[in-house]
């Protein structure tokens, strides 16, 4: 692998040496941060920023394919899910969902530099240090590199040298400029106009708005690029490795294993006293049948969250004794893999119970982006502990394989499935089924351009419904139209009213 660091000793020190590539990559990671910023943070727009995450990975590709690097199967996969994954921002109006996709880009983004760099074959067993080091520490550890590589540009350019002398000259005369135009807006009135004209185009231009983009661009510039050349020059990197993982994990086992058992144990307890308690009415919820005393609504909502809550607490709890344990890992003592599989397997019959529960709130009540989003995660958390319970009878299986596998099918499943718009559909259809008693139209005219569209194509609202809603959030986002489900609304609204 060509690690393409060329280093010459000048006057006893080894002076980095910057090739065409990176000049290029640093102007082009500079312009596309503007625009990550303009089209992720400010405006929640769609194929613009596709083709700004499509343009940052196409690079990444180029780049460390010029540096010498062979891209693997795991890496190939990886690329192929980043340009699916910056498709969302197209297909979907969903904000909520394009904030997870953001947040699932620039981890999985981080990673496929990492494990290129690395020369990685497969997703290594300790995931989570290697997470860190992708999107925290190697990043960071090249923070300022990209104002060298500035730097070197700028010496070897006579142009860029005059313009740096005509920037430094413009930055000194601010203050005196300022001065003279205050002074000279108070002695004429024609100049105080003309100033007063300049400060309200300006004010249209959204020219601080502007500002605040340009100063969020240097840092997420400067991260990115960072991000590139640490992964792509490795030398006088930390490497991460199974020894270093193993080592940082030994020094956390500080806790004897009866320590965590007897602070393990109440909470079993307490699990055991609360199914006894209350088996007639987790009975219901399996059955499908209504306790007494409860309306559907008071039997689904008492407690979800709560059980929710507890199955992510059980899930630390068992991170917990497993990592901070004396006796763990390959030594693990059979008890410590009986308490792993009795909070395992309650908590996964507290989501079962809660999702029954749920289900029955659906039927008489119909969906909503909150009943989804919370069974699907609920759904996703009780995969996690079935591999929880698998791993404490296959101590060798790649666990942080399968969580990334069934994590990337599950949000897969999420966001191009547009959930408003098969909530709209379900809701629509059941009710004209008559299994829903009502329609509640305006949560369907609250949802994003998704709802709406299937709202509107199916005929459970208005044009003027559909036009008035949409056009509401539009009006706040101009940016926002542009995407699958707001074009396709806007078509057939216009279409309409030609026809």
């Amino acid at each position: 692998m060509n690690e393409n660091i060329a280093a010459a000793p000048e006057q006893g020190l080894n002076k980095t040496e910057y090739s065409i590539s990176d000049h290029i990559l640093s102007a082009f990671l500079m312009i596309a941060a503007y625009f990550l910023i303009k089209f992720t943070v400010f405006e929640k727009t769609g194929f613009f920023t596709t083709g700004v995450y499509a343009g940052i990975i196409t690079a990444a590709v180029i780049y460390f394919s010029k540096k010498g690097f062979v891209f693997s199967f795991l890496n190939n996969i990886i690329v192929f899910v980043l340009y699916a994954f910056s498709l969302v921002f197209s297909l979907t109006d969903n904000s909520f969902i394009k904030f997870l996709d953001v947040i699932f880009l620039i981890f999985a983004g981080s990673y496929l530099l990492f494990s290129v760099g690395a020369g990685k074959t497969s997703i290594e067993k300790y995931l989570p240090f290697a997470l860190k080091k992708s999107v925290i520490s190697y990043p960071f550890s090249k923070f300022s590199e990209q104002f060298k590589v500035s730097a070197g540009a700028v010496k070897g350019s006579k142009t860029c040298s005059s313009l740096k002398f005509v920037f430094l000259g413009l930055v000194a005369t601010v203050p005196v400029t300022a001065l003279v135009a205050c002074l000279l807006m108070s002695a004429d009135e024609g100049m105080e106009n003309m100033f007063t004209g300049i400060t309200d185009w300006l004010y249209d231009l959204n020219a601080a708005e502007i500002m605040i983009k340009l100063l969020l661009t240097l840092p997420c510039s400067l991260y990115l690029f960072g991000m590139f050349w640490s992964n792509s020059h490795r030398d006088g990197l930390s490497v991460l490795n199974d020894e270093y993982c193993k080592y940082r994990l030994l020094n956390k086992r500080i806790i004897n294993n009866l320590i965590c058992y007897t602070a393990v144990t109440p909470v079993c307890l307490l699990y055991v006293l609360f199914f006894i308690s209350q088996t007639k009415y987790f009975l219901s919820a399996f059955m499908g049948n209504l306790p007494e005393g409860f309306t559907y609504a008071d039997y689904a909502r008492r407690g979800f969250f709560e059980l929710l809550w507890v199955a992510v607490i059980n899930l630390v709890l068992i991170c917990a004794i497993n990592v901070y344990s004396k006796k763990t890992a390959e030594e693990k003592p059979l008890t410590l893999k009986l308490y792993s599989l009795i909070l395992s397997s309650f908590t996964l019959i507290l989501i079962a119970t809660a999702l029954s529960k749920m289900i029955m709130y659906i039927n008489m009540y119909g969906l909503t982006t909150l009943r989804v989003y919370t069974s699907w995660f609920m759904i996703l958390l009780a995969m996690v502990f079935v591999l929880v319970i698998i791993k404490q009878f296959r101590f060798d299986m790649k666990i942080a394989k399968y969580f990334c596998v069934i994590t990337t099918v599950m949000f897969a499943l999420l966001c191009f499935s547009r959930p408003e718009s098969l909530i709209a559909r379900y809701n629509i259809e059941m009710y004209r089924s008559g299994y829903l008693n009502e329609l509640d139209t305006d949560a369907l005219l609250e949802m994003s351009d998704d709802g709406i569209l299937t709202a509107f194509s199916m005929g459970a609202v208005s044009e003027s419904q559909a036009a008035h809603s949409s056009d509401s959030v539009l009006r706040c986002d101009p940016y926002r139209r542009y995407n699958y489900s707001s074009m396709m609304l806007s078509n057939k609204i216009d279409l309409r009213n030609f026809t």
